[in-house]
């Protein structure tokens, strides 16, 4: 029995560490755990005081102690355990966003998507290269005349008469109208005259040597002679001379010159060239647009006036 005045009632631990309730003198039966509205314990335990007043305040065994304490220390531990886990953020309610790009950032083998194969590197065709289209500049007759290239040329295997001859004036205007929108050459010799032999195209691709030959107004004088030099010209004018129509020259107007007739002008009479008739000045070079009229050929015609070699230049 203890000396001094005992605890009021109220809710203790008694000696196994429970909360049982004190009524002033003795221990009862109601604890925690069968009384749902047991007081916080909040006063010192009445054990020591009450030992001599009730059975429930008897010594207690020391094993009953010991065991009373593990009790003790597991809950201590497991509510430490219990505020760790508080403390520490749900991981299922605070989702970290570098997991989730980690997770997208790394497909699975199927869901990798395959690199595009390389397209292939277009090869540049080759550009065909612009045609360039000739002029006529000084047309002589239907089957020669000078190109915007300066050079001269004469229609290959293929002959046309000239001015002052039957269908001559009709010629040349055939000439010179089939060639007024351009020409093409295929040239493939060159004559005594230093002129380029050639089949002559048109824009549309039509030669001009086969369609003379066509309507009659260019014959095969040259053919047979000249044929080696370009066969397959020759088998097409066969075909076209072989089926000529034929011309009404009667009709058709003498040809108008392509360039200006310059003005007549008196040469003098001790600065002729030789071997012409009129006299003809001495110059470098001489054709027959500057000249103006026929002329006689009586010498070696150095400014070449008589391409058929009948002695009568710019007929």
């Amino acid at each position: 029995m203890t000396n001094g005045p005992l605890p009021p009632a109220g809710w203790y631990p008694d000696a196994q560490g429970e909360l049982r309730y004190w009524d002033g003198a003795a221990w009862t039966d109601h604890t925690a755990s069968n009384y749902p509205h047991a007081q916080d314990a909040d006063q010192p335990t009445p054990t020591g005081l009450a030992a001599g007043k009730s059975s429930a305040s008897a010594k207690v065994p020391w094993t009953r102690r010991w065991q009373v304490w593990v009790v003790g220390g597991c809950a201590a531990l497991l509510g430490v355990g219990a505020l760790g886990n508080a403390a520490t953020p749900d991981t299922a309610d605070d989702p970290k966003p570098q997991s989730v790009q980690a997770t997208e950032s790394a497909p699975t083998a199927e869901q990798t998507t395959p690199s595009p194969e390389p397209s292939p590197t277009p090869t540049e065709e080759p550009t065909e290269e612009p045609v360039v289209l000739l002029i006529m500049k000084d047309q002589k007759d239907g089957d020669s005349w000078v190109g915007s290239d300066g050079k001269e040329y004469r229609l290959g295997l293929v002959n046309t008469p000239e001015r002052n001859e039957k269908c001559g004036p009709e010629a040349t205007a055939f000439t010179r109208k089939f060639l007024s929108d351009g020409f093409t050459v295929d040239a493939y010799a060159t004559d005594t005259y230093g002129r380029a032999v050639a089949e002559v195209f048109d824009p549309k691709g039509r030669s001009l040597n086969v369609e003379l030959a066509k309507s009659g107004l260019g014959d095969g004088r040259y053919l047979d002679q000249f044929r080696h030099e370009n066969p397959d010209l020759g088998r097409r004018l066969d075909r076209a001379l072989a089926s000529a129509a034929k011309p009404d020259c009667r009709k058709s107007a003498a040809p108008v010159p392509l360039v200006k007739k310059p003005r007549k002008t008196k040469a003098p009479a001790k600065d002729c060239m030789a071997g012409y008739e009129p006299c003809l000045p001495i110059v470098d070079d001489l054709d027959c647009g500057e000249i103006g009229h026929s002329v006689a050929v009586t010498g070696s015609d150095p400014y070449r006036l008589d391409r058929d070699g009948d002695g009568t230049g710019c007929d």
